[in-house]
């Protein structure tokens, strides 16, 4: 699904001037229609998961049920 720049920023919890940078340096990729700029839900995704970072450690939550 493509996505405007204002439900990519309201997704991320971010503003719509951190999309824009994103864009700007070309660390998101866009879809141009015309002069629309759109954003696909997959390379939104796709940014998400190249920006996670693993918890140090390596420690582990226990359900309550393993208690």
């Amino acid at each position: 699904m493509l996505l405007t720049v204002e439900q990519a920023a309201e997704r991320l919890g971010t503003s719509v001037r951190f999309i824009r940078r994103l864009r700007t340096e070309r660390r998101i990729t866009i879809v141009k229609l015309g002069k629309h700029v759109r954003i696909d839900s997959a390379d939104l995704d796709a940014y998400i998961d190249a920006s996670r970072q693993e918890a140090l450690g390596g420690h582990t939550r226990r359900a309550a049920s393993d208690g």
